[in-house]
């Protein structure tokens, strides 16, 4: 099952956004076994799967509105006690930093990691906190991200990853001004609004350049 919302991006908030291209998938071989299995596989098909684990959580919006949410966790780690750790595990993609106006990720990654983040909190706003909100909702223990980059510009066969960065999913929120009272007002105007129209379809629409929805 495949869903343009799973579609991964690169500096979606950039002045020019680049077009997207199609991700790819290491599997690995070990895993960790939840109680229940994949409900999306059936027993018959011997097409192995992403290797995501996932969980559903319900919320009472109040007024008779029940939210049920899925969320995933894309990883699984051994706490410093002993204790299992789950992780959501992302990937920043380099775009070339001679056309983006970007930072060059080889040349300053060691030295000023902070500069790096800083450009993809501005050059990929949104999906970095819905990378964020998603962690905290699944209450994962930590946040991983991975700078992801091509070996050469010219060739999209070939990656590397530079480095890693690793987050407690609610000190990154801080970090980020991400505010989850913000986020369920956000949704619950969203709802409220839709609540009043007649039954059909709806395009929202926000301007850029305004802090309001609609």
């Amino acid at each position: 099952m495949t869903s343009y919302f799973d579609l991964l991006t690169v500096n979606g908030t950039a002045p020019e956004p680049p077009y997207a291209e199609e991700d790819i998938l290491k599997m690995g071989d070990e895993k960790f076994n939840f109680e229940n299995k994949n409900p999306f596989v059936q027993d018959d098909e011997e097409v192995e799967v992403a290797s995501v684990a996932y969980k559903y959580r319900k919320f009472d919006l109040g007024d008779g509105v029940v939210l049920v949410v899925r969320y995933e966790h894309d990883a699984v780690t051994v706490g410093p006690n002993g204790e299992t750790q789950f992780m959501n595990i992302k990937a920043l993609n380099e775009w070339d930093p001679r056309y983006s106006g970007g930072i060059d990720w080889r040349q300053k990654l060691d030295v000023q990691r902070g500069a790096v983040l800083a450009n993809e909190l501005k050059n990929n706003s949104c999906k970095l906190a819905k990378w964020t909100v998603s962690a905290l909702l699944a209450g994962s223990d930590q946040l991983k991200f991975g700078y992801v980059s091509r070996v050469h510009f010219s060739d999209t066969t070939k990656h590397a990853i530079l480095g890693t960065q690793q987050f407690k999913p609610k000190e990154f929120a801080d970090q980020i001004n991400l505010n989850m009272d913000n986020a369920w007002g956000i949704l619950r105007y969203i709802i409220d609004t839709c609540m009043k129209l007649d039954e059909g379809k709806y395009l929202i629409l926000k301007d850029p350049n305004k802090a309001t929805l609609l």
